[in-house]
């Protein structure tokens, strides 16, 4: 009996060092952190808050750390994908920045092709007023203003009188086309209807009220531009008695016998110069008529003649910049320059 009784307790002491040590191993590892496998990702997100319509610039991103569950699907992960781009819709500092917050292309958002103090105005054109159709966003065109003819009381208080009133203007869009890309064709108008299309032009500000006066008052017509840098010209209009003078202001041969009350007669005699063409110089600074002159014919002879052709008061107030013509004297006039 005294045996079985310490066998027992040899028992029972094992399996309470068995249980002890079980219960310590269990405590040791509670008390251990558990380490955790964490996969990352680098991506992009705004360092501050980025307003809509604003160029992106290094300063404004940052790229972070982030978990792979965290992550946006699509979202930007470096900056070369974004900086130079515009915001199409504001981004919160700390956001991931998705494409669509992104404008792609600013040449299909109109207010981004405006640039400084220009305005987005629209004219209606045909194919006869609006060079054949054949204008494309990105083109540059002068702006014709025709004026009809007033009367009152059987007496004429304003002539017909054509204009450029406008030059160099940037064409923005030619209906809703906003990039240089194939149009689809023409759709056919109605008859007894003239087709007609809508140009936007960038015009200054200053000239966006008379650009919108002309065009209630008056008709209009654009002319294209060269591709290359072109000038600025001053012109002071045509009316239509000058469509029958000659340089002299004096009635072209076909109607010899039909003369106009009014006009002057021009310092020169008609036949004293022989031409039938011009070259098309651009005053440089400094330039005079006399210089001019000098330039073209070796003798300042010709002064008056440069006058009268181009109709300048004040052989001294010529701008630099303008274009006027050269007559090109044909042999049996006077001496003709190289």
């Amino acid at each position: 009996m005294k045996k079985s009784s310490k066998g027992l307790f040899v028992l029972a002491f094992l399996l309470a060092l068995i249980g002890a040590g079980t219960l310590y191993i269990y405590l040791s590892q509670l008390e251990e952190p558990q380490q955790v496998s964490l996969e990352t990702t680098s991506v992009l997100v705004a360092s501050v808050n980025i307003p809509s319509r604003t160029m992106i610039t290094d300063e404004m991103v940052k790229v972070v750390n982030m978990p792979n569950e965290g992550v946006i699907e699509g979202s930007i992960l470096t900056s070369e994908d974004i900086v130079g781009k515009y915001t199409r819709t504001e981004i919160f500092e700390n956001q991931q920045i998705n494409p669509n917050a992104l404008i792609e292309d600013i040449s299909e958002v109109l207010s981004m092709k405006i640039s400084g103090s220009n305005r987005a105005v629209s004219i209606s054109v045909t194919g006869s007023t609006g060079v054949s159709k054949l204008l494309e966003p990105g083109d540059r065109v002068d702006v014709i203003v025709f004026l009809p003819q007033i009367q009152e009381q059987a007496r004429i208080v304003r002539p017909d009188i054509a204009k450029i009133m406008l030059q160099n203007i940037e064409v923005l869009a030619i209906d809703r086309t906003l990039t240089r890309k194939e149009g689809t064709p023409d759709l056919p108008a109605e008859e007894g209807q003239v087709s007609s299309y809508m140009v936007t032009l960038s015009v200054p500000v200053m000239d966006v009220e008379t650009l919108i006066l002309a065009k209630d008052i008056g008709l209009i017509d654009l002319a294209l531009r060269p591709l290359e840098d072109d000038f600025i010209y001053t012109t002071s209009g045509v009316i239509w008695q000058e469509l029958l003078l000659n340089d002299t202001k004096q009635l072209k041969d076909f109607f010899p016998e039909y003369e106009f009350e009014g006009l002057d007669e021009g310092v020169l005699e008609p036949g004293e110069f022989v031409y039938s063409k011009y070259l098309y110089y651009t005053v440089e600074f400094g330039d005079t008529l006399l210089i001019i002159s000098n330039k073209f014919y070796g003798t300042p002879a010709y002064v008056q003649l440069l006058k009268q052709v181009n109709k300048i008061d004040d052989e001294n107030m010529i701008l630099a910049g303008t274009g006027i013509k050269i007559p090109v004297l044909e042999e049996g006039g006077v001496e003709n320059a190289d």
